[in-house]
C-alpha cells in the first residue's frame, strides 16, 4: 500500500468521528488518502456488541471517504502505554507510513482517551527506531496534531466544517447503538440524549465563529508552527 496523507487514531470506533470527521472529510475531498485507526473495539460500550460496532464503523469509514481502518483489539477500558500497545501502534504506523497523524489531546475524562493519546505518541515514536523489530522500514511521521475530546483546550488552529458538518453527523449516527435512541432494545445513555446532539453542534458553532464561518474543530500542536509566509495565513478579525 502507498503511503497514507493522514491517519487519525482514537480509542474507541467512534472517537475520531465525534473529535474530527468534519476535516478528515474535508481532507478526503480534496483528494487526500486517510487511515483510520481505532485502539479497542468498544467492547466495553452499555450498548451493542463488537460485531455491531464493526459493522457501523465500517458505515462511517465508507461517510468519511477513508481508505481504510484498522483495530488493534487492546482491551476496551484497559487502554494504556504499554509495550504491547506501542508495538501495535508502530506496526500500523510503518504498515501506512502517515505523512499527518491526529491524536486524541491527553486530557480528557475518560481514561482510554488519554491513555490512548500517551500510548500512539510513544508508539509514533518507537516507529522510527531501526532497531525495533517489526519486519517492516522504520517511519516516523513528522507533524502530529491533536483533536479535541471531552476537554477543550486553546486551539493552534481551527478548520473550517461548514459544508462538512451534516455528512460528519452521519459518520456518528451511523453509530446508531451508541447514539440513537430506540424502542428500549438498549439501556439509554448519555449520548442518546437530544442534549449530547446539541453538545456536538453547539461546540462545531463555537470553534467555528472564531474563525467566522458556521462549524469548525479545533486542534492543536505541540511545539512551534513555522509561516513562510504571513500573507499566505487566514485569520479572523472582526
Amino acid at each position: 500500500m502507498p503511503d497514507m496523507d493522514v491517519m487519525a487514531i482514537g480509542a474507541h470506533p467512534d472517537d475520531i468521528e465525534i473529535g474530527c470527521g468534519g476535516t478528515l472529510i474535508k481532507l478526503a475531498q480534496r483528494g487526500h488518502s486517510i487511515v483510520l485507526v481505532d485502539m479497542s473495539r468498544g467492547e466495553m460500550a452499555t450498548r451493542g456488541t463488537i460485531e455491531t460496532r464493526r459493522q457501523e464503523a465500517a458505515a462511517a469509514t465508507a461517510i468519511l471517504g477513508a481508505s481504510a481502518r484498522e483495530n488493534l483489539e487492546l482491551e476496551d477500558g484497559n487502554i494504556h502505554s504499554s509495550p504491547e500497545a506501542r508495538y501495535r501502534i508502530a506496526r500500523v504506523v510503518r504498515k501506512y507510513r502517515p505523512a499527518v497523524v491526529l491524536l486524541p489531546w491527553y486530557e480528557d475524562r475518560h481514561p482510554d482517551h488519554y491513555h490512548t493519546s500517551q500510548a500512539a505518541y510513544e508508539g509514533l515514536f518507537a516507529a522510527g527506531l531501526v532497531r525495533l523489530e517489526t519486519g517492516q522500514a522504520p517511519h516516523r511521521p513528522t507533524r502530529v496534531m491533536y483533536y479535541m475530546g471531552w476537554y477543550e483546550f486553546d486551539p493552534t488552529f481551527v478548520v473550517d466544517i461548514s459544508e462538512q458538518f451534516e455528512q460528519k453527523m452521519r459518520a456518528i449516527y451511523a453509530y446508531t447503538t451508541q447514539f440513537l435512541p430506540d424502542d428500549q432494545a438498549y439501556q439509554q445513555t448519555r449520548l442518546t440524549s437530544n442534549e449530547y446532539n446539541w453538545h456536538l453542534t453547539s461546540r462545531a458553532a463555537h470553534w467555528g465563529a472564531q474563525i467566522g464561518v458556521r462549524y469548525g474543530e479545533a486542534f492543536r500542536i505541540r511545539g512551534t508552527m513555522a509561516v513562510d509566509d504571513p500573507l499566505d495565513v487566514s485569520f479572523a478579525t472582526f
